[in-house]
């Protein structure tokens, strides 16, 4: 592919581009091909040119804005609610890319608090949407759509978000948690506490709200499938029992850490 040999050029030169409108042109055929099932174009070659850009603000502000208004309004959602299919490569790793434009933006100021407010909500919906959450595809490499958005939110939380903002985000990382459609085995849920202890770093939530957040783990809708839940129920110890540890490693969260060991030792009574 011709595009993959020319990626590949690019990255031996230690990525540098001499001309804004081949920048562009690289971009855009970058976008295209996001989603492909070629693992060392799509991680390798296509994510880390955005990465080594962006990062090293060879990108504009104005095309920023153009990358992320397409990952918004198009790619986020392409062919949204399909399982075992590769359209998951496309949304996953446009969501890779939210990170970094939110890291750029941090340097340079060129997002405005509704723009902020916007990646939020799709954050929100696409994490509620996504239906496929495998995160190694046998051949064609790294899927991590939960790992992705997780990225995402953890970028998202070091705004001054308002607190029912913060609270949304702490909520949507509730409901990934307690599916009933996999196991997490591929470290999902670290990344999901990452974006958790800078929620909590950057908001001072009462005992009583961190409380009740934690305690709403268990409030799922029950069924007499079992084997569904225990996926659940495996998915919520993990998660808490690493967030315990995590809090616990933090001089200043040992109130929440309490909290949430707690609520461990209340599932380990119900549910052994």
């Amino acid at each position: 592919m011709l595009l993959k040999k020319e990626l590949m050029n690019i990255k031996d030169s230690e990525y540098k581009i001499v001309d804004d409108s081949v920048l562009r042109n690289y971009i855009e055929a970058m976008l295209d091909n996001i989603g492909s099932t070629d693992s060392e174009l799509r991680d390798d070659l296509i994510y880390s040119t955005f990465s080594h850009w962006i990062l090293k603000d060879f990108v504009s502000p104005n095309l920023l804005k153009i990358i992320l208004e397409t990952i918004l309004d198009k790619h986020l959602f392409y062919n949204i609610g399909e399982s075992n299919s590769d359209s998951v490569f496309t949304r996953s790793f446009s969501m890779l890319l939210i990170p970094l434009i939110l890291m750029a933006d941090q340097k340079n100021k060129f997002l405005n608090s509704e723009d902020i407010l916007i990646i939020k909500k799709r954050i929100i919906c696409y994490i509620h949407s996504e239906k496929d959450l495998r995160g190694y595809v046998a051949e064609k490499g790294w899927a991590h759509a939960l790992a992705h958005a997780a990225d995402a939110i953890n970028e998202l939380a070091k705004y001054n978000l308002p607190m029912e903002d913060q609270l949304e985000l702490l909520n949507v990382i509730k409901k990934a948690i307690c599916t009933k459609e996999t196991i997490y085995t591929n470290l999902e849920d670290e990344r999901l506490i990452t974006a958790v202890m800078t929620i909590l770093k950057n908001n001072t939530f009462t005992s009583d709200v961190f409380k009740q957040w934690i305690c709403s783990f268990i409030l799922w809708e029950k069924t007499e499938v079992w084997h569904e839940e225990y996926i659940i129920i495996s998915n919520v110890r993990n998660f808490l029992g690493r967030l315990y540890f995590q809090l616990d490693q933090e001089g200043n969260k040992m109130n929440e850490a309490l909290i949430v060991k707690e609520q461990l030792n209340t599932m380990m009574k119900n549910y052994t």
